[in-house]
């Protein structure tokens, strides 16, 4: 007797072909509200970057306009303190703006030297100089330029409609960009150290298909396309995906073929100081991560918080010494611990070994120098940079002042006191001023 099998059919389907479609599209309504929500937030967190950059150009505006009136050493040192904190401010906000890392290299640099420039001036006037006519001049240059930065970043403006990469200058050849204030001076940014050359990569160098090799090799599970090349100091590659995954950028260094920056898309949106615990899993990843692309050893310094992202920055050691120039910035996703992002141009652009062979200083004798109101709670050897082309050798000194931090710098060599910053522990990280 021959048997039939029998086939459950609801609407002219099987039915557990049905239950499949209905499963596919709750699954693909809810993927679609997670996108949505999660375009929401950046899109929010886009316009507060936004309307930062936009009031932080005009309070600088305003105090490089109040310097033309001031005359005493107390007030300029005031106007400098603050054209310093409102351009950093500044750079935090535009480096929150989704726009391509070498596109607006111009702006960034532009904003962080004239915080330079300020800080060398203030350092001046306290040291009981006045201004010469040269400088004088200069700082008008700067007012004008900050104004016209003002003037392109002003009014009310929603995600996605902020001026394009490099928008302020689209309208100027290379030759008028390179016509900003020259502020020659001995800062990090002045122009005899941005014709340096990168020290911590290799001469040889390599085409456009094996960067891309590289890069795939890195992102495997990710279809690459070539955006271009951007030329500069280091010359990179330029390679990019858009998929399920999300958005993902990677830069490949021309010479010597080496990972310079790239940039993922988190999974959450968290934005909260972690727990001890998560900190801990955070720093392991990207120890981890570190350690296996060839960094050798790091030291943890602060870390920032964004959207489903926290920030860890480190910097290398030799011989136990901090190499604060040689700076990497790693980026976790906060729900998944996977290894989102990375900037490593600082520490491509500055490692190499260095010589620590000259006579310095017992422990003892440079904490002489360390103020009698501060309590010491760690102390440790540090290479600081004061230029791209000069590095000085401190004791690194983290102490307390009742609930205030601080971070003083001991010239190892000399025992005079190189820099001091007070950390601030925010919402968004530990802020250094």
């Amino acid at each position: 007797m021959m048997r039939v099998s029998k086939k459950i059919w609801l609407f002219g389907l099987p039915a557990i072909l049905l239950i499949g479609l209905a499963v596919m599209t709750v699954m693909f309504f809810q993927q679609r509200k997670t996108i949505a929500e999660q375009q929401r937030v950046i899109d929010a967190q886009t316009e507060s970057a936004y309307h930062a950059l936009s009031n932080d150009l005009n309070d600088l505006n305003v105090a490089l306009s109040k310097l033309e009136a001031a005359s005493t050493p107390a007030r300029l040192s005031k106007s400098f303190s603050d054209i310093r904190r409102l351009s950093a401010g500044a750079v935090r906000a535009l480096s929150l703006l989704p726009v391509a890392h070498a596109n607006d290299a111009g702006l960034m640099q532009f904003l962080t030297r004239t915080g330079d420039y300020a800080e060398t001036l203030m350092d001046r006037v306290l040291g009981g100089q006045m201004l010469s006519e040269d400088e004088l001049n200069s700082l008008g240059e700067l007012k004008a330029c900050c104004a016209e930065l003002s003037e392109s970043y002003d009014g009310e403006c929603r995600a996605g409609e902020f001026p394009a990469p490099g928008g302020f200058y689209d309208e100027r050849d290379e030759e008028n960009i390179t016509n900003y204030p020259s502020l020659l001076y001995d800062g990090p940014f002045s122009e005899s150290s941005e014709e340096a050359e990168p020290m911590g990569i290799p001469e040889e160098t390599v085409d456009e298909a094996e960067a891309l090799r590289r890069a795939s090799a890195l992102f495997p599970d990710r279809a690459l396309r070539l955006d271009g090349r951007t030329e500069g100091t280091i010359v990179t590659y330029d390679f990019s995906a858009s998929d399920e995954k999300g958005e993902l950028c990677v830069s490949i260094t021309e010479r010597g073929g080496l990972l310079l920056y790239f940039m993922g898309t988190p999974t959450g949106t968290k934005n909260d100081p972690p727990s001890d615990e998560e900190s801990e899993r955070l720093h392991a990843a990207a120890s981890a991560y570190l350690e296996a692309h060839g960094f050798g050893r790091m030291e943890p310094s602060y870390a920032q918080y964004y959207a489903g992202t926290v920030v860890l920055n480190y910097a290398a050691v030799q011989s136990g010494v901090i190499l604060y120039a040689d700076l990497v910035k790693v980026y976790v996703d906060r729900d998944t611990q996977a290894i989102i992002g990375l900037d490593a141009q600082n520490y491509r652009f500055h490692h190499r070994e260095r010589d620590f062979s000259d006579s310095i200083l017992t422990e003892e004798d440079a904490l002489a120098t360390l103020s009698d109101t501060l309590t010491l709670e760690k102390i440790s050897l540090a290479l600081i940079p004061k230029s791209n082309t000069r590095e000085v050798l401190c004791y690194e000194c983290k102490c307390t002042r009742g609930e205030t931090f601080f971070i003083v710098y001991i010239n190892a060599q000399t025992g005079a006191e190189e820099e001091i910053f007070e950390v601030i522990n925010s919402e968004e990280g530990d802020l250094v001023v």
